[in-house]
């Protein structure tokens, strides 16, 4: 019984890796994915949400930046 639970948790860990990715390098982000909102919980920005919008010269009045995401978790 416990081998059967290994091994369908084995399947389910490489089926999430092989499909994890929605973009690789050199990738465009697509206008949608580009206007979600993400909420801000630490740090100093204006808002109290984040889009990546916010930073593409097309979508914001023409004021380009270039940005650097650290993404972390504690868990």
């Amino acid at each position: 019984m416990l081998l059967q639970f290994n091994k369908k948790i084995l399947l389910l860990i490489i089926i999430n890796l092989c499909f994890s990715s929605v973009y690789n390098e050199g990738d465009v982000v697509s206008l949608i994915h580009q206007n979600m909102s993400f909420p801000v919980c630490s740090g100093d920005y204006y808002t109290e949400s984040l889009k990546l919008a916010d930073f593409n010269g097309e979508l914001n009045g023409g004021h380009n930046t270039i940005i650097f995401i650290d993404m972390s978790a504690t868990w």
